[in-house]
């Protein structure tokens, strides 16, 4: 029997993530103690960027952690003490020459920049604070915890994405013993005496107070499920021993960008099938209702016009439609007194409410842009956000053209979902297989287009005749 608390999901609203390395990063801050909170001395908010253009607003400082002055020639002495070994003329040199090899992605026309988050060290080098220039950011990694659980299995209790990060950055680091010296430097001369403590903080009890386990297999076949078992794989040993380490932060922080995308999309379908089943009356399940969902994210032919393929008015309005109705359902819900009945009994009580269905018809023809903040999250989580040159992303999975946005999956987009379709490294699948988990993904690509994909990223073995029997090799 499935609950009626199950009608909403648990999910804190999200706003734009301005920078990849702000998805891992965000974890690594969960899984570590805070310690007090980050203030100045004259007690404003104060939040970490790895180089910073400005040092913040009258209500939040913001501090670059990439060192300067005396401090770089202190964490050149401590890289020399890790073990570096290298042609550098001095500390100096050396101190700028790992900082600058870690650099992460920069906007072309601003000066700030992050660290690409290598191992735990660099991770922390930088906070949702700091990214989105806010005192009171999102809470990012509670909103990909919050995801990954409703994918989880019943018996994972004590699995999160945020220590499942912490094992596989842990893992790399005794694997390489360039970025084990490297990880060592930065704490001894960039993080202790800050907020940051060596020991991981145990969350695990934390996350279960606030995010009970699904019952059984309802988001079986969701993206849910997609993040929470391609996330298990990629932190999983053999994975990180198979990846190069910037590689793996690439695929890592594209499949926690599809979580949150796809995760929202599916999220908002959901609340508009509801709503039109309840107006449709009658007892309805679970599985019904779930039977009922539209396609998640609509991938029309490649022969189609970009009109034709064009998904942002869709897609958009249902993000606004959804997040007016699960305000209203959840007022009617926290007003009715149901969190003991099931889910088929109250949908059956909220059918016969006539004022909550006008409510919701009303919902469901609005034209008011209600939820620009979540909207703006799933688009440019799945957006490429720049198709060539110097800041050229490969991993997304939209892109835009003019006023039109349409799926066009990236080269690397490619490789990391059809790898991750393998049973391993080094093994294979094929396109029925891959084809598969992308619709649990919430896509349905049509097997030709998949195919010339495929071959485009050279992941594809045989003759194209063989159709969804083409053979996938992993990228790695």
């Amino acid at each position: 029997m499935v609950a009626a608390t199950n009608i909403i999901l648990p999910l804190n609203r999200p706003q734009y993530v301005s920078v990849p390395e702000a998805f891992i990063s965000s974890l690594a801050w969960k899984v570590h103690k805070h310690g007090a909170t980050k203030v100045t001395e004259s007690g404003i908010p104060l939040g970490y960027m790895f180089r910073s253009e400005t040092s913040g607003t009258a209500t939040l400082k913001v501090k670059s952690t990439a060192p300067e002055g005396e401090k770089l020639v202190e964490y050149g002495e401590k890289l020399s003490a890790a073990g570096l070994v290298t042609n550098a003329k001095n500390e100096t040199d050396l101190a700028l020459a790992v900082l600058n090899s870690v650099a992460g992605v920069q906007a072309e026309k601003s000066k700030s920049q992050a660290a690409s988050p290598l191992t735990p060290a660099f991770a922390l080098l930088q906070d949702m604070r700091g990214f989105q220039r806010t005192k009171n950011p999102p809470d990012l990694a509670a909103i990909l915890e919050a995801l990954f659980r409703l994918g989880l299995k019943d018996g994972d209790d004590d699995i999160t994405a945020a220590r499942l990060w912490l094992k596989a950055a842990t893992k790399r680091c005794e694997i390489d013993p360039l970025l084990s010296a490297i990880d060592k430097a930065t704490r001894a001369a960039l993080l202790l005496g800050s907020s940051y403590s060596e020991l991981p903080h145990d969350d695990s009890q934390e996350l279960r107070r606030k995010i009970e386990c699904t019952q059984g297999a309802l988001y079986d076949g969701t993206p849910f499920s997609w993040f929470a078992t391609a996330w298990q794989k990629l932190t999983s040993d053999q994975w990180v021993s198979a990846l190069p380490s910037r590689v793996w932060v690439d695929w890592a922080t594209t499949v926690l960008r599809l979580a949150l995308g796809q995760g929202f999309l599916w999220e908002a379908a959901w609340y508009e099938t509801l709503a039109r089943r309840i107006l449709g009356g009658g007892a309805t399940t679970w599985h019904e209702v779930r039977e009922h969902m539209p396609e998640i994210l609509p991938w029309k032919s490649s022969r189609s016009s970009v009109a034709v393929r064009d998904v942002a008015p869709l897609l958009s309005w249902r993000v606004h439609r959804a997040s007016k109705v699960r305000k209203i359902l959840e007022d009617w819900l926290e007003h009715h007194g149901v969190a003991e009945m099931d889910f088929v009994t109250v949908l059956a009580r909220m059918s016969e409410d006539k004022d909550l269905k006008e409510a919701l018809t009303l919902a469901l023809g609005s034209g008011e842009r209600s939820a620009v903040n979540t909207w703006e999250a799933v688009k440019y989580a799945l957006l490429t956000r720049d198709a060539s040159g110097p800041f050229a992303d490969y991993y997304g999975l939209l892109r835009s053209s003019g006023r039109f946005l349409t799926v066009q999956p990236g080269t690397e987009w490619m490789a990391v979902v059809a790898s991750l379709a393998c049973d391993g490294p080094g093994k294979t699948s094929d396109v029925a297989t891959l084809m598969l988990r992308l619709q649990e993904l919430g896509l349905r690509p049509e097997a030709g287009d998949l195919i010339q994909l495929l071959e485009k990223a050279g992941l594809a073995r045989g003759s194209a005749d063989a159709d969804r029997g083409v053979v996938i090799e992993s990228a790695f």
